[in-house]
């Protein structure tokens, strides 16, 4: 008798405790910034344009896969050809060929590109929808990109080290 009280407690413990973790690692979760993904569904519905959802929360269409051999990491020092739009079509960034940001490392990026150039590999082209959460959020960038924008991304992975 005494054996299964115990085992009955230790079962109800472990399920209160289960229900905790889950909670916690609930609200680790990213959130889904519920505006800007209704804004980049309407941009691509509105041009007939059709796109990959990431559980980010970006969106990408891969236009050539690369190589399927050489993938960056976090730490790869990635050379990309770019070009950054607002959905409006202006551009407000272009590396007017190959650029590796002064050697910097793909994890010194703005989160849109760490998760969209991992999806590609060496020579790969890819066109990224990236929500203002994962590019440069409520602030943006005074005079060029405006708070809370939405940015299309055209990268080409030139060479990875």
């Amino acid at each position: 008798m005494n054996t299964t009280v115990k085992l009955i407690v230790s079962a109800c413990l472990l399920l209160i405790m289960g229900s905790c973790l889950k909670k916690d690692n609930m609200s680790q979760m990213p959130q889904v910034d519920v505006r800007a993904e209704n804004i980049i569904q309407d941009y691509l519905n509105s041009h007939n344009l059709t796109a990959q959802r990431d559980v980010s929360g970006l969106y990408y269409q891969i236009v050539q896969p690369g190589d399927s051999v050489h993938f960056v990491k976090a730490t790869s020092i990635a050379t990309v050809i770019y070009t950054n739009q607002l959905l409006t079509g202006e551009t407000v960034g272009s590396s007017f060929g190959p650029t590796d940001f002064d050697h910097r490392e793909l994890k010194n990026h703005i989160p849109g590109w760490q998760i969209g150039l991992q999806k590609i590999s060496l020579g790969g082209k890819i066109r990224l929808y990236i929500p203002p959460a994962l590019a440069y959020g409520s602030i943006g960038i005074p005079g060029i990109i405006p708070p809370n924008a939405v940015l299309i991304s055209d990268l080409e992975l030139v060479s990875i080290r």
